[in-house]
């Protein structure tokens, strides 16, 4: 199920970097991230810490809860 979780929540996190037309490496540098890491929490490959999704929602300019709409439970 966790992986499952990462997928669907890396599809989030997508979806909302190509609505501001941000490339991975834009994205991951406005965050202060590598664009590696980044890139794997994307494809579900690595689990986010809640920290890095506040991040990551400030980064967006989205309230932390938007980047969780559709995971599986």
């Amino acid at each position: 199920m966790s992986a499952e979780i990462n997928i669907v929540f890396g599809a989030n996190l997508r979806k909302f970097r190509e609505a501001r037309g941000m490339t991975q490496e834009q994205f991951a540098e406005l965050c202060g991230i590598s664009r590696a890491y980044y890139g794997r929490i994307e494809r579900g490959e690595h689990s986010a810490t809640i920290e890095m999704c506040d991040n990551i929602a400030s980064a967006l300019g989205v309230h932390i809860s938007d980047l969780f709409v559709n995971l599986p439970y």
